[in-house]
């Protein structure tokens, strides 16, 4: 019996290397099929995973943009236990609808104020070194609270691209509690003049509720809508999208989630 016990801590770290191994799996680039209502444009889109998060959370709807025809995938970039950026991929700058998957080695951390470092950190590696002028982003949960803490703490730097859409996938950005204000939503407040280096962006603002219940399970839709105070009176257009009856984790895996945030970045508008 002692020998068998004995393999106990092989066997369990073996299956959290597997674990980790597979969770860092993203699926090949692929390319677009051809969609006549897809606008295509050279603008790339960012894709950040929230606490947790891996590659997973965005695998399967990234092969469905390629094969539905609206985005081709054509970066990873991993931010490693080190805080160094490693690029996957090869990017010419031509792609129709470039997608890029973020990953992040530490994805268990406190709060969110390091993934706040690496989006900016990751933004500026890619005006650096491909030149992007202008991009979308994709956040889910902790990974959108830190676009926003991003957007608004460091929008205005030049070394950075110019924010055109962001959708936030069931976002907390106010996460007070009754006897104690959120220092990181009194951030935003604070700093929310840095918005108009971003005017004309888009922010979509979409948030479950589930029957019954002013939450999607995890996040209270207070705690999502706090970003009107933000935003408010500033140049950036913003939306809200409630999606009744889809818990926090679907947001980010259901089929209609797939086809909203298609339709919101590259279904062509009607004039």
């Amino acid at each position: 019996m002692e020998n068998k016990w004995r393999w106990l801590p092989v066997v369990l770290g073996g299956g959290w290397l597997g674990y980790h191994w597979l969770s860092r799996r993203t699926g090949r680039p692929l390319p677009k099929a051809a969609r006549p209502d897809s606008q295509a444009t050279p603008t790339p889109t960012v894709f950040i995973p929230g606490w947790g998060g891996n590659a997973w959370t965005y695998n399967g709807m990234l092969r469905w943009f390629a094969r539905q025809g609206y985005a081709a995938k054509v970066l990873t970039v991993r931010v490693d236990y080190r805080n160094h950026l490693h690029f996957r991929g090869t990017w010419t700058g031509q792609a129709d609808n470039p997608t890029i998957q973020v990953l992040f080695d530490r994805n268990l951390t406190l709060d969110y104020r390091q993934q706040t470092r690496w989006v900016t950190q990751i933004l500026r590696a890619l005006h650096r070194r491909y030149g992007v002028t202008s991009y979308n982003a994709v956040a889910h949960s902790w990974g959108g609270s830190a676009m926003v803490q991003s957007l608004v703490q460091d929008g205005a730097d030049p070394s950075l691209p110019r924010l055109r859409r962001l959708i936030l996938l069931g976002t907390p950005v106010d996460e007070s509690q009754t006897d104690q204000p959120d220092p990181a939503y009194q951030r935003l407040l604070t700093l929310r003049q840095n918005l108009w280096a971003n005017a004309g962006a888009e922010i979509h603002n979409v948030y479950g509720r589930l029957a019954g219940h002013a939450t999607d399970g995890q996040v209270p839709v207070w705690q999502a809508t706090a970003l009107r105070e933000v935003v408010a009176q500033s140049p950036i257009h913003y939306t809200e999208h409630p999606i009744p009856g889809l818990g926090h984790g679907r947001l980010h895996s259901a089929l209609k989630m797939w086809q909203l945030i298609a339709q919101l970045l590259w279904v062509k508008k009607d004039d």
